[in-house]
């Protein structure tokens, strides 16, 4: 790991200690509308009607989208980095046990035997971390031939704001800092920083590390929706991608 990965993967664990609170509360009260009517709702009905799988959820966070697909009859695996957020979901499964288990840790390298699972999904994490291609490795090697990837991160087309946006910034691999999240009014303690790579670079390294694209979408409001005053205002360009693929 170079100096920079180190840096950047420091930097992330002391930002997630410091948001883990603030997310718990905007989670279990279901204070983020983006979350509650797009992004949860997209990787859910990506595994619609699908029963009995072995599913990772990569940046599982405090357990909400694990909770949901176990009590769909699926076996779950959580894995984050965060140790607040994974004592939070392990606290959860001990008041309601649903059968998950859950790891403090580095998706991009886990301890989990090789073709082990049906499903990976990953809901706004696989663009924490400084290089991707090796969590796609990674995720290659856990997941069962013709297993299927899930993940769903923020739209890299819309990145930067329009006086910002050149080809000089959106083809550069670049670290994009926000100062905080600010959710349903509330800010978060710590500001925030992710990943920008173009897409067709996300698509090119998927591509290299085993996998065929068979889907992607753009999780968006109705257009009924996006005529209401607060959506027109907040969902004003495409915020979200959602790609899923497959193990070759």
């Amino acid at each position: 790991m170079n100096y920079e990965s180190k840096n950047w993967q420091k930097q992330k664990k002391l930002e997630w200690e410091n948001n883990a609170d603030f997310w718990i509360k905007i989670i279990r009260k279901k204070m983020d509308p983006f979350r509650e009517k797009l992004t949860n709702r997209a990787i859910l009905n990506s595994l619609k009607g699908e029963k009995n799988l072995k599913i990772l959820d990569a940046g599982c966070g405090e357990g909400y989208l694990c909770r949901k697909l176990a009590r769909r009859g699926n076996i779950l695996f959580g894995i984050d980095f965060s140790k607040k957020l994974i004592e939070a979901a392990k606290e959860a499964e001990k008041r309601n046990p649903l059968g998950i288990k859950y790891f403090l840790g580095d998706f991009r390298k886990t301890n989990f035997p090789s073709s082990f699972f049906d499903v990976i999904i990953s809901h706004q994490t696989i663009n924490e971390i400084p290089d991707p291609e090796r969590a796609f490795r990674e995720f290659s090697r856990i997941l069962k031939r013709k297993g299927k990837l899930v993940f769903l991160f923020l739209h890299p087309c819309f990145d930067f704001p329009i006086k910002e946006l050149n080809s000089l910034n959106y083809f550069q691999r670049k670290k994009i800092k926000k100062g905080y999240y600010l959710v349903s009014g509330i800010k978060s303690p710590s500001p925030y920083f992710y990943l920008h790579l173009s897409l067709s670079e996300w698509i090119s390294s998927l591509i290299k590390s085993g996998f065929s694209i068979f889907n992607i979408t753009e999780p968006h409001p109705s257009l009924k929706t996006l005529k209401k005053r607060w959506w027109r205002r907040k969902f004003n360009y495409p915020r979200f991608i959602l790609i899923e693929a497959k193990k070759n």
